[in-house]
């Protein structure tokens, strides 16, 4: 019985060696729900970033676990998925997904003062005053469409009256998020938003709505949804032989974009918050080393590089928290905060959070396709203005 007795209290102290040794972070995704053309690759990104990390010394020695959970882009299982992982697994942190779901666990991660770095660029949170423990890497969806309305303005011939705008966007948090700050850069920047169309979370014909733009006379079009339904839009405004020229969130524009809508995408804008997969920047090398290594045969793109810029942005956040011996949500906060000017090398602008300000850039970069291919068209450096905080 001492026998057995001993080997059990060698078991229990190593099991309580090897958890004191992991990291638990959150992961939900969308790998079968209606932004799942662009959340897939991502998740893959994320996945790999980890498993980089860990082959490449971890937190300080210390393992992060990942846990993650798909939740097909439904609010309620995301509720649930955040209520398992910080209940049940006791995650430090979250990587989160989408606006909807992480709009509405704001509150609750708030309270319970969860790190959540989410793949939405949502503008609304952005103010640490309301929602301090949420993040992003990227500039916001606003602020791509205040760039966007610039490069319009910039791109405009006629000085005879103002180039006339559109928006499209999804009946959804994600589709509006940006919209009430793109209608009054428009007002502000000189151009005139003349239609609105709203499209379902999952559509395969966008002909009413873009005869509704027709009749409004759009000179140019944003596109608020992902690429999937960017490209149905693309497809059935060439059937229609519109002029409209039109551009992209970032969520709807990669390199999937001109394979999908095939010469329907040649001439569309769209704004970039990550280089293309491959592109000749020093961080890159990692990735490409990776796949080489574990995937050769794998294709990737923009979503799956934004994946690993999450990861490479909070486990830096991970590593000085831990230096500080602060390695819990405060902490992680605390430390995500201290980042300033934050190096990624080139896979997307440097990230600065303060505690008052979480926008981590507001640099947009405006890659338009041609020939086929994504080609940097236009960088702009968006103003820091505090009205723009938040909104």
């Amino acid at each position: 019985m001492k026998l057995i007795s001993s080997a059990l209290l060698v078991l229990c102290l190593a099991a309580s060696a090897q958890a004191q040794q992991e990291i638990k972070v959150g992961g939900i995704f969308d790998l079968t729900g209606i932004t799942s053309d662009v959340g897939k690759p991502y998740a893959q990104g994320v996945r790999d970033a980890v498993a980089w990390t860990n082959e490449s010394g971890g937190i300080n020695g210390k393992k992060i676990r990942l846990v993650d959970v798909d939740y097909g882009y439904k609010i309620p299982e995301a509720v649930a998925a955040y209520k398992r992982m910080t209940g049940d697994e006791k995650v430090i942190m979250i990587n989160g997904w989408g606006t909807g779901d992480t709009e509405g666990l704001k509150a609750q991660v708030n309270q319970e003062k969860i790190p959540y770095v989410s793949a939405s660029f949502s503008a609304h949170l952005t103010d640490p005053s309301k929602t301090p423990y949420n993040f992003f890497v990227g500039p916001s969806y606003s602020d791509g469409l205040r760039a966007w309305l610039r490069w319009v303005k910039e791109d405009w011939k006629d000085k005879s009256r103002n180039a006339k705008v559109a928006f499209f966007y999804g009946d959804n948090a994600y589709g509006k998020s940006p919209i009430e700050a793109g209608r009054r850069f428009c007002k502000d920047t000189g151009v005139d938003l003349v239609d609105e169309e709203i499209v379902p979370g999952a559509f395969q014909d966008a002909t009413s709505q873009l005869l509704n733009m027709k009749q409004k006379g759009a000179d140019y079009a944003y596109i608020n949804v992902t690429t999937t339904g960017v490209s149905t839009i693309l497809r059935d405004a060439k059937k229609l032989g519109l002029p409209t020229k039109f551009g992209s969130n970032p969520y709807g524009f990669g390199e999937a974009l001109p394979q999908v809508a095939k010469e329907a995408a040649e001439g569309v804008t769209g704004v970039m918050v990550d280089v293309p997969f491959g592109e000749d920047v020093p961080g890159m090398k990692r990735l490409v080393d990776f796949h080489q290594k574990n995937h050769p045969s794998d294709t990737h793109d923009t979503f799956y590089v934004r994946g690993w810029t999450y990861v490479l942005v909070w486990s830096e956040a991970l590593k000085r928290a831990d230096k500080a011996g602060k390695l819990s949500g405060e902490g992680v906060k605390t430390a995500l905060e201290t980042l300033k000017d934050f190096d990624l090398g080139g896979l997307t602008a440097p990230v600065t959070y303060t505690s008052s300000d979480h926008r981590p850039t507001t640099t947009v970069n405006i890659y338009q396709i041609k020939n086929g291919k994504l080609t940097k068209a236009k960088q702009y450096e968006m103003e820091r203005k505090p009205e723009w905080l938040g909104l």
